[in-house]
């Protein structure tokens, strides 16, 4: 079982970009193995592989319905797997790079924080909610973390839209006060 590679890890991108080249070599190896058993119809002379591996490997493509030592759905999926690593790449690129943004909550008795360290969007109040906040703040995704002090969701782009939502809506509470 692989190492599961979290956002909030100090080197997430440098081991995702590791674990996409272990991945795209394996693919490539199974593109090969499919190519050699297709032309020659066994794995006998392929890399280094011992006749009594190749034997055996041949024995159980036998088994299969597609004939080769790797079916289309395994190639597929390891090509998506690899597209799905490849998008994870870029968007942690450019939330590294994303500069912080600033919520105007002054009047409003509250404070937004974006905590890259814990890849959260986090809405602090200095003492605790109504219901109708609770209610409000758990239908835009926020949940209350008692570690943290805050309500919070995970830091991306819906996460700052849901909490540009609560601002624009506290503001019209207010006003109708």
């Amino acid at each position: 079982m692989s190492k599961i590679i979290r956002s909030t890890d100090e080197n997430a991108l440098e081991e995702l970009k590791e674990k996409l080249a272990q991945m795209e070599s394996a693919h490539k190896e199974m593109v090969a193995r499919n190519k050699h058993y297709f032309k020659n119809g066994t794995m006998k002379g392929y890399g280094d592989f011992t006749d009594e591996r190749a034997a055996k490997m041949d024995l159980s493509i036998q088994g299969t319905y597609e004939k080769k030592p790797y079916a289309s759905y395994q190639l597929q999926n390891s090509n998506q797997e690899i597209r799905r690593i490849k998008m994870r790449i870029k968007a942690l690129e450019h939330e590294q790079n994303r500069e912080t943004e600033t919520y105007d909550t002054e009047k409003l008795g509250f404070e937004v924080v974006e905590n890259k360290e814990l890849q959260r969007l986090q809405i602090i109040f200095p003492d605790r909610t109504s219901r109708e906040v609770h209610r409000e703040l758990r239908g835009l995704g926020f949940v209350f973390s008692h570690t943290n002090g805050a309500y919070q969701r995970q830091l991306n782009a819906n996460a700052r839209w849901a909490a540009k939502r609560f601002i624009s809506n506290q503001q019209a509470n207010q006003k109708q006060a």
